[in-house]
C-alpha cells in the first residue's frame, strides 16, 4: 500500500512532506476508491499498471476536488466496459 500511496501522491502533484492529517485522508481517498471500484467492477488489480490503478487515481484526484460526482458521469462508460469484461472472464471460467 506504501508503493501505492506514493504514486497516486505523485500522480497528485503532492511535492511537500504531507502532515499526519493530510497522510491520512488521502490514505481513506485510496481505500474509499478501492472499495468504489471493486465495488462496481470486482476484483481489481491496483498495483500494477491497470486500467483499474488509473481509475484509482482519477477517483483520488476527483475526491480531492471535492467532484466525486463528476467522476461518476465521466469515467460510468469505462466502469461499465470493465464490468462486462469482468462478467465474460468469469463466465468463460466458469463454462
Amino acid at each position: 500500500m506504501d508503493e501505492l500511496f506514493e504514486e497516486i501522491k505523485t500522480y497528485l502533484d503532492i511535492t511537500w512532506d504531507m502532515t499526519a492529517a493530510e497522510e491520512k485522508k488521502l490514505r481513506g481517498s485510496i481505500k474509499r476508491g478501492m472499495a468504489y471500484l471493486e465495488g462496481k467492477i470486482g476484483r481489481c488489480n491496483f498495483y500494477e499498471d491497470t486500467q483499474e490503478k488509473a481509475l484509482l487515481m482519477d477517483y483520488c484526484m476527483y475526491e480531492r476536488a471535492g467532484q466525486f460526482p463528476e467522476f461518476v458521469n465521466n469515467y460510468k462508460p469505462e466502469i461499465i466496459s470493465l464490468q462486462m469484461n469482468r462478467w465474460r472472464e468469469n463466465a468463460e471460467n466458469q463454462g
